[in-house]
Order: structure tokens, then C-alpha cells, then sequence
């Protein structure tokens, strides 16, 4: 846990360093609020602006669960400061903050209990590669419980507890709240000056505008898809907008996702699920990443790599890595469906090196 804050605390020095070295820039510490359209009032000190830009990001979502309120529970912050390691870590949610921390948890030595109220865990993601997912955390003892409503939470002997709608009582040391995140719109002084806000987030149009047209928004305080990445690429978009009148739209179809358990679950695009739902004839490749040399010499055999294709054009509607490295093998795919053709051509093209795990990805793409 010390080395996790150390990793932190030098993240936002380094940026904060970045800020601060530049003459051009002022930097202020302290709760802001919009006191008008054109000023912002920030711990006392008002700082008129010709155009502004929000990032206020997103903090944990509290789901409304009767009794949640009166029973001690932590979220994903919470968990980064703890110095001492909990007998039994119940997880309520299965997506990514949950599915890494219950890991990460049970690695260290706790009892882990995953509670989730859909079918199966890390629900947005492909269904092929998230029921392997679960395979791969119970063998490792982490408990899943899934299609699991809660009913209520309530402490049982100073300990807090999820009753289940079949009268399950899920008890822990400690509970973990991981039902993703909302974004911060509150106490900005939003509304008073005319920007559209929802429980979704910032409303903004397709160049990042909010109502107010001279105040941008980006990252989670919009609400779209919450990871940096998607941050630092709308913020050039954002301020190119805003400065220079480029009018660029953001362009969300090949956006990539990761939960960062090991192995990685990393996807863009469509799962086969949503493919056809939404239509496709559908065509799949996919090939296990453990028949590769690099797999068997890591000693982990783990993970598939799966492309999820229209079937009369051969568009790669979708590609999905669980795998060692899944995050860094996805975006050769990505590269692919940025081509003009937006097939396998590019990928099937490229002379991969030996061994490596990307082997797995050209192999996947080659024999179906």
C-alpha cells in the first residue's frame, strides 16, 4: 500500500510539476464555483475567464439499498489507504473497480466474496471472454455470486452484511462499494449560469460544448466512458475548439476498455452480443494465448484472443484480449480498424516477432 500511494503521489507531482514550471500558467488549489458567466470564484479569489473547461471528473456511485446509509462501508478510495488487510472483503458490483480490488484482496490473503445482481461479471464486456474471467478469479477462491439481488444491508455483529432477495445473508469484515462512479456536476455552480447538467453528467454536443458555448467539457464529468485515455483525448479536441473555432466532433467507435485483473479483460468496439443485437451477421476468430510460445514460457496459459467481424464486409466490429499484457496487445487491433478498410488486412500484413503474445492476436485474426 505504501508503494501504491508512492506511485500516486509521484503521477500527480510530475503533472502537477508540468503546470506549475510553465510562466503561462496559474495554478490554484481549492473548491471552484461558476459565479458567473464569464468568472469563477475559487477559495475566495475571483478568476474572470474568456473560455472555460471543465474536468471535474467522478467520484464513486452509492447505490440507493435500504440501510446502505447506517452500515460502514468503503469504496475504491477508501481501499487505497487501508494499512490493514480485512479477514473477508465482500464486493458489491462485478465490474472493473470490484474485479480488480477482490483480486488484488484475495492475492493478499483475504477471504473475497463477489456479489453481483446480473447473470455474470463484467457485464459490458464480451460474454465468451467474462465467463472465462470468472473462471479464472474462482480458481484463484475468490466466491462469485451472481444473478444475486440485494435486498437490504445491515451490520450482523458489528460487521456489515448484504441480505440477498433469497434470504442470503453475505457477511464481511469489511464492504466494498463498487458499482462505478458518477460524475462530479454538484457545487459547480452550474445550473445558476445556464449549463445543462443531467444525472448522466455535463450535457456537451459533438465539439465538447456545453449549453454555455464559450465553457467545454470533458472526461468523466460528462459521463460517457470513464478512463483517462478518453479524457486526454478530448482535451486537445476540447481546447482546439475553443481557441482556434476548429469545430472537430469527438469521435468515439474505437475506444478501448480495460479491467485490469490479471489476466486483462481489454475490448473495443462491439461484443459478439451486441453485434447482433444490433444486426450483423456475424463472423468470430478467435485463438487461445496459451498455445503461444511466450505463454508457456511466462508459465501463464490464460486468456483468448476474440474478433468479433461483419460477415459480408469483413469490418472488424469488435475485438476483445484476455491475456497477460491485454491492454498493451489491444491496439494493433485498433490500428487495424482505424484503416480505410477497417479489416484484419493491416494485422494479417504484419510480420509479428517471435515469441510474443501478439502472435496470439495475428493468429486469432488468420485462422478464425
Amino acid at each position: 500500500m505504501a508503494r501504491i500511494r508512492r506511485v500516486i503521489d509521484d503521477g500527480v507531482s510530475f503533472y502537477e510539476h508540468q503546470i506549475e514550471k510553465d510562466d503561462g500558467i496559474t495554478l490554484f488549489r481549492g473548491q471552484a464555483c461558476f459565479v458567473s458567466e464569464h468568472a469563477i470564484e475559487c477559495n475566495g479569489e475571483r478568476i474572470e475567464f474568456e473560455h472555460a473547461l471543465i474536468a471535474a471528473g467522478a467520484r464513486p456511485r452509492i447505490p440507493a439499498i435500504p440501510g446502505l446509509g447506517e452500515v460502514p462501508y468503503l469504496t475504491s478510495d477508501d481501499l487505497l489507504q487501508a494499512t490493514e488487510l480485512p479477514d473477508h472483503l465482500v464486493c458489491l458490483g462485478a465490474g472493473a473497480v470490484a474485479l480488480e480490488f477482490a483480486q488484488v484482496y484475495r492475492r493478499l490473503g483475504a477471504q473475497v466474496t463477489v456479489v453481483q445482481r446480473g447473470a455474470r461479471i463484467a457485464s459490458s464486456e464480451d460474454g465468451e471472454l467474462s465467463v472465462l474471467l470468472r473462471r479464472y478469479l474462482e480458481e484463484e477462491g475468490v466466491e462469485v455470486i451472481t444473478e444475486a439481488a440485494v435486498e437490504r444491508a445491515e451490520t450482523v455483529a458489528g460487521r456489515p452484511a448484504l441480505v440477498l432477495a433469497d434470504g442470503r445473508h453475505v457477511v464481511g469484515d469489511k464492504l466494498l462499494v463498487g458499482a462505478g462512479r458518477v460524475p462530479v456536476v454538484d457545487g459547480l455552480g452550474l445550473a445558476e449560469i445556464g449549463i445543462e447538467t443531467r444525472p448522466t453528467g455535463v450535457v456537451v454536443d459533438g465539439t465538447l460544448r456545453t449549453t454555455l458555448p464559450h465553457v467545454s467539457a470533458i472526461g468523466d464529468a460528462t459521463g460517457g466512458l470513464m478512463f483517462t485515455h478518453v479524457a486526454t483525448y478530448e482535451a486537445p479536441i476540447a481546447i482546439a475548439n475553443m481557441l482556434d473555432g476548429a469545430g472537430i466532433e469527438a469521435d468515439y467507435r474505437v475506444i478501448p476498455r480495460v479491467i485490469f485483473t490479471a489476466p486483462e479483460l481489454a475490448g473495443v468496439g462491439l461484443s459478439e452480443e451486441r453485434a447482433l443485437a444490433a444486426g450483423h451477421e456475424v463472423e468470430v476468430r478467435r485463438f487461445d494465448v496459451g498455445k503461444t510460445g511466450k505463454a508457456r514460457a511466462l508459465g501463464d496459459r490464460r486468456g483468448r484472443v476474440k474478433f468479433v467481424l461483419d460477415q459480408r464486409s469483413g469490418e472488424i466490429l469488435g475485438a476483445h484480449i484476455l491475456s497477460r499484457h491485454g491492454a498493451d496487445l489491444l491496439p494493433e487491433a485498433m490500428v487495424a480498424m482505424h484503416a480505410d478498410t477497417r479489416t484484419l488486412a493491416p494485422l494479417l500484413a504484419t510480420i509479428h516477432p517471435h515469441p510474443s503474445l501478439s502472435e496470439a492476436v495475428k493468429i486469432a485474426a488468420r485462422d478464425g
